[in-house]
């Protein structure tokens, strides 16, 4: 047997830390009332540290697409330098071999 929670019949003054409508939800089981209760005054009692917070939506945000393609670029401009170094160091070596 399922009991269906009254919870969107509350009155109209009360409201939801979670940011949504009372009077639009929809009906939920015992269970389901209960395990949102239960996560709601857990994270009352043990709020996250802001700067972790922020720092793990800044992440969940980054288009890591992007990252990989400007990766990739700098990975090659840093080959490229190296080339080029290189083939200069050899020149300057070939230089002070005839000198």
């Amino acid at each position: 047997m399922t009991i269906i929670s009254t919870a969107n019949c509350v009155e109209q003054e009360i409201a939801d830390t979670s940011g949504f409508d009372l009077f639009t939800a929809k009906p939920v089981t015992l269970e389901q009332a209960l395990d949102i209760a239960e996560d709601m005054a857990y994270a009352k009692s043990h709020p996250a540290f802001p700067p972790i917070s922020d720092t793990i939506v800044w992440i969940k945000q980054v288009d890591w697409a992007d990252v990989r393609r400007r990766c990739r670029a700098g990975v090659n401009n840093v080959g490229l330098v190296l080339a080029v170094t290189g083939e200069k160091l050899h020149d300057f070596g070939a230089f002070l071999a005839n000198v």
